[in-house]
């Protein structure tokens, strides 16, 4: 299956290069993105971008070839392309709006800037809600895991990495399903918690039976192996790389050799070693690792001339590594000397030209002390009022000085209340009637509303405040699912007002709510409700 895809691939890709091309095209592209990405790359660089008209076809070439290229895992860390996507997809087309800003924030994760990624994601999250599209909802969640993959929040890089498996789950998304099981499994591989890995491993491998990808089925089968291969099982390691199938990629193909020559050698046979490690064509990053198990090998054998050349192979090898990791060291370091250098240059520049500057507003304040002397008996119900202006500026320079205090505050809170100011008018069009009482399930939070809002939100206050909402049902199993949800909009700093148009509910009726709350956590009137929760 697999090669009878890449043959299909290959045919599409020269009857296209055999045609003379135009913008419909495009669609042909966007329609083979899913299947094949390698066609639809090489569709798209056929197309001259100088031959596009219409702004639209120049967005949508934009936004597929940024596509295409992230698919075929070529990195890309400008935003010069994916931009004209961006400034042209708006509300008229939601859907390509979306997935226009999920891109730009790949590019943004390519070049390693956070803030501009967290940006774009919060962007297209606000275009996948509203088209209701679950696979981008997903995406938007792994890219989200990725952000805090490398901030090393584990907590809140497993929470989205879990919702990212929910969608796919709930859309039947296999292929991306099996890629989020391994991810999570790989967060457990790394705490050392060899049992989870192998729940979400096992999960990977009984859905990839029904996924004709090679490559994917291989690198479940070689998960697997590794994790055996810790637990000390050779045996079953050695059979899940046996099932593993071979991809014709010699790195992947290496590295299946490479595992079976360490299994063996793990098991003591010798032999079995030695063929499979003389199979290695490509050990890439494995090199030392290579060159070491070649000296297990002929240490065991016995056979120390060779064992004693393939340690100094393995010197070589790591002599090369650092003097590489050396040499790009020594590049940054001298790409920021001269960076630094124009550092001060520039501001060496810049003080010049602010003496120029003082200077020259010291002569104009001279010369227009000369001018209001000559002209005051005409001036001075404008002078009046400058000076009024003059003292309003003052107070509202006071005004900022204070409001820069509470600067990290309100920097927080905004970030809390960002998803509901931007979404206030959707919850309130699509808002649905409460739960009966019947329906309502005193242990299990199901948000009222907006399913993401809340789930965010929950998720959110749960990392802030210890798993809080989880700790409140545990302690007060009578809290009902809005008791959970408006302890964390005021954890959230939402105010009552705030907190009614959320709940489609009058004033009265949250201020009642909150009574019973309190009744409910058995706090005495004195005591104030958002100080015992932060506290608890």
């Amino acid at each position: 299956m697999y090669f009878l895809k890449k043959t299909l691939s290959i045919f599409i890709t020269i009857c296209f290069v055999g045609c003379s091309l135009s913008p419909e095209e495009l669609k042909t592209a966007e329609r083979l993105m899913e299947i094949s990405p390698d066609s639809a790359l090489q569709i798209l660089k056929r197309i001259k971008r100088m031959e596009l008209v219409r702004s639209s076809d120049k967005a949508l070439y934009a936004l597929l070839m940024s596509q295409a290229l992230d698919k075929n895992d070529i990195k890309v860390e400008s935003d010069s392309l994916i931009s004209i996507a961006t400034d042209y997809f708006d509300e008229n087309d939601p859907i390509h709006a979306g997935y226009a800003w999920f891109y730009m924030a790949r590019c943004a994760n390519n070049r390693g800037n956070a803030n501009v990624q967290a940006d774009a994601l919060l962007k297209a999250q606000e275009f996948a809600e509203r088209t209701k599209d679950n696979k981008l909802k997903g995406l938007i969640y792994g890219e989200k895991a990725n952000l805090y993959t490398k901030q090393n929040e584990m907590d809140s890089l497993l929470i989205y990495r879990k919702l990212s498996l929910h969608i796919f789950n709930k859309i039947n998304d296999k292929y991306n399903s099996i890629i989020t099981l391994l991810n999570i499994g790989h967060i457990y591989l790394n705490s050392h918690r060899l049992d989870s890995t192998l729940t979400y491993y096992t999960a990977a491998d009984k859905l990839s039976q029904s996924v004709s990808d090679i490559l994917l089925t291989s690198t479940v089968d070689r998960s697997l192996s590794m994790v055996y291969f810790q637990k000390a099982d050779y045996k079953t390691a050695l059979r899940y790389l046996n099932n593993a199938p071979l991809t014709d990629i010699s790195v992947y193909d290496s590295n299946i050799y490479y595992l079976k020559a360490m299994i063996f050698l793990q098991m003591n046979e010798l032999d079995s070693a030695n063929i499979y490690l003389s199979r290695v064509k490509q050990p890439s990053e494995v090199t030392p690792d290579y060159y070491h198990l070649w000296l297990t090998l002929y240490e065991k054998k016995g056979e120390l001339n060779k064992a004693l050349h393939y340690a100094t192979r393995i010197i070589e090898t790591k002599d090369s590594l650092y003097q590489r990791k050396l040499w790009v060291s020594f590049a940054g370091l001298e790409k920021k000397y001269k960076y630094q250098s124009l550092q001060v240059s520039n501001q060496q520049l810049i003080i010049k030209d602010k003496q120029k500057s003082i200077i020259l507003l010291f002569i104009l304040f001279l010369s227009s002390i000369g001018i209001t002397l000559v002209l005051i008996w005409r001036n001075r119900v404008k002078s009046h009022r400058l000076k009024v202006q003059k003292q309003l500026l003052e107070h509202e320079m006071n005004l900022l000085d204070k409001e820069k205090v509470n600067t990290q505050l309100l920097e927080t809170q905004v970030k809390m209340q960002n998803i509901l100011l931007l979404n206030v008018e959707q919850y309130r069009k699509h808002s649905i009637k409460r739960p009966s009482s019947a329906d309502r399930r005193d242990s299990v939070i199901s948000p009222i509303l907006n399913i993401t809002f809340h789930e965010e939100l929950i998720a959110c206050m749960d990392i802030e405040y210890n798993n809080i909402s989880k700790r409140l049902l545990s302690r007060f199993p009578e809290l009902t699912e809005r008791d959970i949800l408006i302890c964390c909009l005021l954890l959230a700093n939402f105010d009552t007002g705030m907190i009614a148009t959320i709940l489609d509910v009058k004033i009265e009726s949250v201020t009642k709510h909150r009574y019973r709350l309190r009744t409910k956590l058995g706090m005495p009137n004195s005591d104030n409700l958002l100080e015992f929760l932060r506290s608890f």
